[in-house]
């Protein structure tokens, strides 16, 4: 067999098991489902599988990488925008609200709450070159804000782009989990929570 017919059957069988494992992850949960499930479910041997992953939490892991490049190509399109800085922090928030809405497991893992199986050891979900693409995605956002005069003077731009990142993670995580609490104590649904906090974030940032 050539190369390339190797190389794409072999990328063929790699999806095909990624795409069983999702459909069984979303219909019975990581933790109940099995290798031997993902194995039917693929309709490969238990042996296959194990060619291409090491263990069921190396699958989750996988299938978390690819919703991690699916996020860091919205972002940068959110980011990368020919709009200001407002406009484009704020479209960075809805990106990501959208995204939670749309995978909240995955998103869960993406912001390392989680790692979604049963295994004690600890894994990092995002990897060094995924990770480094997001800070350099956010660095672009602030220095947009810098090159428009628009954030405060005394803003030092390295440890402000992982504050924006956790914040604005912080704030959907809220928003999403106490929603009992927004309505009954604060008197806010999940939206009017959203854009009161996304708001506020963005008055620290800029000046006044």
């Amino acid at each position: 067999m050539g190369t390339r017919k190797k190389a794409a059957l072999e990328q063929f069988n790699r999806d095909n098991i990624l795409d069983a494992a999702k459909e069984l992850f979303e219909l019975k949960g990581v933790e109940a489902t099995t290798m031997d499930d993902i194995a039917r479910h693929a309709d490969y041997s238990k042996s296959t599988i194990y060619v291409y992953f090491k263990s069921k939490e190396d699958i989750y892991n996988s299938i978390v990488e690819d919703y991690m490049s699916i996020l860091t190509g919205e972002i940068e399109t959110c980011i990368n925008a020919e709009t200001g800085f407002e406009d484009s922090y704020y479209r960075l928030c809805q990106c990501l609200v959208n995204f939670e809405e749309k995978y909240p497991k995955y998103y869960a893992s993406l912001m390392g709450e989680e790692n979604m199986t049963n295994s004690r050891k600890k894994t990092d979900i995002i990897n060094q070159d995924v990770g480094r693409e997001l800070r350099e995605l956010i660095s672009s956002l602030l220095e947009k804000g810098v090159k428009h005069n628009i954030l405060r003077k005394d803003i030092e731009l390295q440890p402000t782009v992982l504050y924006v990142w956790s914040a604005i993670s912080g704030i959907i995580q809220v928003a999403d989990r106490k929603k009992d609490i927004l309505r009954n104590k604060v008197n806010m649904d999940k939206d009017e929570y959203l854009k009161y906090s996304f708001r506020t974030f963005y008055e620290s940032l800029v000046r006044r």
